[in-house]
């Protein structure tokens, strides 16, 4: 009888894996309205019971991972093998990885402080987008602008050379302006030209749509869409978060996150590059946007499904060896 009554709980745990996170309680998805034709958010649902960020445990989460940057930050140059944040541990100039980490402990600093008086919990910890970059980014004026100097004035034609990620940033400045997350992120690397995109996106959403300075998270070391999931992801479990607010554009790349596409037909879709790529994947979502379908309730707990005491807990982004 014990035998069998284990098969129907294990049953019932693999059926419960496969629902929708909008039908499960332990998915914590909240919807974002967003007003037809704009980028403005209009509303968020509210945290499921049980849901919501900070947790009673985030100010001691944020601390110590801050304590992670500042000591990357300050300390001497990285050697072969050190355990680094994965959003940090690709190969870059050494100011660059010393902004990013000095930036980043700030921004947990600061808000581990504002997390342990908080009365409102927000439905996601992080609103995340990804950088586009192209060659033409290297005439911008923001090619050396690094996070924490002033910001500067672009023109319509520094504009016009930052394309879509102009939209980009100002859909997570609109979330964090909209309740929906108390930190947004960046996530580029110098991909396609010399510009740092995750740099950008942060002086887009601080410059430009304004977002506090402490308030921002960045990881330089993203070269494509998957790898963009898999560092916002270290991001997140570094601070202890479960659930991210990811948005784009609305053209190729919001088509390319939605669950199922074309691209996995051509054996492209993220998925199937995060397997070929890591060997895993990378975590789990689907659209939670409303009038607007480029915004996704995101978690990098694959089984997010399943209780956090056993295989809900288990995310391969954690720190990595550093290997240039």
């Amino acid at each position: 009888m014990r035998r069998r009554l284990g098969v129907r709980h294990d049953r019932r745990r693999r059926a419960q894996a496969r629902l929708l996170p909008e039908t499960v309680p332990v998915g914590c998805f909240s919807r974002v309205a967003y007003s037809a034709g704009t980028e403005r958010v209009i509303g968020v649902e509210a945290p499921l019971p049980g849901c919501g960020y900070p947790d009673a445990g985030a100010s001691a989460a944020l601390l110590a991972r801050a304590a992670v940057y500042q000591q990357l930050a300050d300390g001497p140059p990285l050697a072969r093998g050190a355990k680094v944040p994965m959003e940090l541990a690709c190969e870059l100039p050494d100011e660059v990885r010393r902004a990013a980490a000095r930036a980043n402990a700030r921004t947990l600093r600061s808000y581990a402080g504002a997390a342990s008086a908080e009365l409102e919990r927000y439905p996601y910890a992080v609103a995340g987008t990804f950088g586009f970059g192209s060659p033409d980014q290297n005439e911008s004026v923001l090619l050396h602008w690094l996070p924490g100097e002033p910001c500067v004035e672009l023109s319509p034609r520094q504009l016009e050379i930052l394309d879509v990620n102009v939209v980009r940033a100002q859909r997570i400045s609109e979330a964090y302006k909209g309740g929906v997350a108390p930190l947004v992120s960046g996530s580029g690397g110098a991909v396609h030209g010399d510009l740092i995109e995750a740099f950008m996106l942060g002086f887009l959403a601080h410059c430009q749509g304004g977002v506090p300075e402490d308030r921002i998270l960045y990881d330089p070391c993203a070269d494509h869409t998957h790898t963009n999931f898999r560092n916002t992801s270290a991001l997140m479990t570094g601070m202890g978060a479960r659930f991210a607010y990811l948005v784009t554009d609305d053209s190729l790349q919001s088509m390319y996150m939605q669950e199922w596409t074309f691209f996995d037909l051509m054996g492209g879709s993220i998925d199937q590059r995060s397997l070929r790529d890591f060997g895993y994947l990378v975590g789990a979502w689907r659209q939670a946007s409303v009038q607007m379908e480029a915004g996704f309730w995101y978690t990098p707990y694959r089984f997010w499904a399943e209780p956090r005491s056993g295989r809900g807990s288990f995310t391969c982004t954690g720190d990595i060896p550093f290997a240039p």
